[in-house]
């Protein structure tokens, strides 16, 4: 079971969190354990949902990041711009969903995050609108797509799809030029926008990540300010 730990300054959200995620089968657990080492690893989260919409900043997000290194970071947004989505990345968070997914999807990108993809959902309002009219993409082209959100690079992806490591550099290389974009890193933001580039099907999951990497030594943090809400 994947345990969340939700940190978030809106009292209503933390219940909704807590409902929406145990509903799922999601474990959310709480910031501190009782005493015991032990204790504390067998409860320590695997991923951080750090909800983004209040008082929360990036400031807040480096700090979540420096104290619990070894988990996934997931943060819930509004519309960003690609320089914060990738500001966000470096902190190494490893999904950034936006506020209008329903329940159902929500808890489907965290399954999708645990299992070692890395998933960019959000609208980037600098970015050019999709003409689906004018692309068109191949299954194998998907495939190289969907690959690549995971993380792998192109020898990895050129071992899941068996193909040479020449080969995806011509797919990656047509796909920048079908989309308009410059690199990969555009390119994931092309895919959040445009539906036909989100494949499921007939891709062989590849995962970086299967569980979480386990935090070697879990370090409670100071409690919380007045406001800060944590959802267990």
């Amino acid at each position: 079971m994947i345990r969340v730990l939700v940190l978030t300054d809106q009292p209503v959200l933390a219940r909704g969190f807590q409902e929406t995620l145990t509903a799922g089968g999601i474990q959310v657990v709480s910031e501190s354990d009782p005493a015991g080492e032990t204790a504390a690893e067998a409860t320590a989260p695997e991923m951080v949902l750090l909800d983004l919409t209040g008082e929360f900043t990036f400031e807040t997000l480096a700090e979540t990041h420096a104290r619990m290194p070894g988990c996934n970071l997931v943060i819930r947004v509004g519309p960003m711009s690609r320089e914060l989505i990738f500001q966000a990345l470096e902190y190494g968070v490893r999904g950034i969903l936006p506020v209008q997914l329903s329940p159902e999807m929500f808890i489907r990108s965290l399954q999708r995050i645990a299992n070692g993809e890395v998933l960019i959902e959000v609208t980037d309002a600098g970015f050019d609108t999709v003409s689906d009219k004018r692309v068109t993409f191949s299954e194998r082209e998907k495939q190289v797509v969907e690959l690549l959100a995971q993380g792998l690079k192109n020898k990895e992806i050129a071992a899941a799809m068996q193909l040479a490591e020449g080969t995806v550099k011509v797919y990656l290389s047509r796909l920048f030029k079908k989309t308009k974009v410059r690199d990969r890193f555009e390119l994931m933001l092309y895919r959040a926008q445009d539906r036909k580039l989100l494949n499921n099907n007939g891709v062989a999951r590849v995962s970086l990540n299967a569980s979480a990497p386990p935090i070697g030594e879990f370090v409670p943090a100071p409690q919380p300010a007045a406001e800060t809400v944590l959802a267990s």
